[in-house]
């Protein structure tokens, strides 16, 4: 296998398992990301008004937008089970002795055989076809927004104009809340007792995905800037704690460079009210203040940096790379998905 991957594989060894184990350890394998919007989005969950939350900032209290962990997980699940459709379906028929049905998001009828069951979990059915439950080893945080939703959510006008290709305007109208794009959502995953081949088949997605939100719509297009991964004993800190470091340590900057002589309160408004923010500094703030975090939080880790990811990423380009890993994947599952 290629020499990135090797490496990557031999340096995660401590904090990872040669094959899925049934009792949990104390295995973590942290995803630090940056996810830019790259078109409007809606997140929402009546469909109309943007998910938002209050939280609290040095001595401020303001109302962000909010991407929870169930949105994020949905997305990435359906690239995952798209991606085995594509490159392992000769492996799943000889695994199930048949013709595997490429596995489905339906909770009663996942296939619980695939290496993307047996990462994401699935629930256990009397009348479907799952017999065993098995409990997901990705842990999504909800990740928030770094400006405050004032300034990052606009509506829009929409209509139901009908199914026909020809058609006229309806009074069907409503005024969604979608996320501007440029909105920057700092994430992090943690993979919990896995495999060095499920952390990759996890960096693949990410680099794959570029669409969440509102599935039916379309949109919510997407650029998932992977800053680093961190293995450790102990898990890391959550996607609020890094948004909350970025926005001090953003107006921190701004009075260190005399751009600000305001007080911090007002310092850290400006900043969650800002037009835009940029993408570099964001990232650089979101890589100090996790580690930061991480090492008052006394949690030791190996790390792979952003080249690193990059690097190993570009490996995963052929998607050959990715059906070996997925194909290994497949054989070391077995006894872990069996219902015995």
């Amino acid at each position: 296998m290629a020499g990135k991957i090797d490496s990557f594989k031999k340096k995660v060894a401590g904090y990872t398992l040669e094959k899925p184990e049934r009792k949990p350890q104390q295995n973590y394998v942290s995803v630090l990301i940056l996810r830019e919007l790259q078109s409007a989005a809606r997140f929402t969950t009546d469909g109309t008004e943007a998910n938002s939350a209050i939280i609290r900032i040095g001595d401020i209290e303001e109302t962000v937008g909010k991407l929870f962990g169930r949105k994020q997980v949905a997305s990435d699940r359906r690239v995952a089970k798209a991606l085995q459709r594509s490159l392992i379906q000769d492996k799943m028929n000889v695994t199930v002795k048949g013709t595997w049905d490429g596995c489905s998001m339906a909770v009663n009828k996942m296939c619980q055989r695939c290496p993307e069951c047996a990462l994401f979990g699935s629930a256990a059915s009397e009348e479907g076809n799952n017999k065993i439950s098995i409990t997901s080893r990705v842990m999504y945080d909800e990740a928030y927004t770094i400006r405050s939703i004032g300034t990052i959510v606009e509506e829009y006008f929409q209509n139901a104009p009908g199914d026909d290709y020809a058609k006229g305007a309806t009074s069907a109208i409503r005024e969604p809340d979608f996320f501007k794009e440029g909105t920057l959502f700092p994430c992090v995953v943690t993979l919990k007792d896995v495999t060095p081949e499920e952390v990759l088949f996890f960096l693949n997605i990410t680099d794959r995905n570029v669409r969440y939100g509102a599935t039916g719509t379309r949109f919510g297009k997407t650029r998932n800037h992977i800053l680093g991964v961190y293995a450790s004993h102990r898990e890391g800190p959550s996607s609020l704690e890094v948004t909350r470091g970025i926005v001090v340590a953003l107006a921190n900057a701004a009075a260190a460079s005399d751009e600000d002589s305001s007080d911090p309160a007002e310092r850290l408004r400006k900043v969650m009210t800002a037009d835009t923010l940029p993408v570099e500094s964001v990232a650089r703030a979101a890589i100090q203040v996790y580690e930061d975090l991480a090492d008052r939080q006394r949690i030791a880790y190996v790390k792979f940096d952003a080249d690193e990811v990059s690097a190993i990423l570009d490996e995963m380009k052929d998607d050959a790379v990715v059906k070996a890993i997925l194909e290994s994947q497949v054989d070391k599952i077995a006894d872990y998905i069996s219902a015995d």
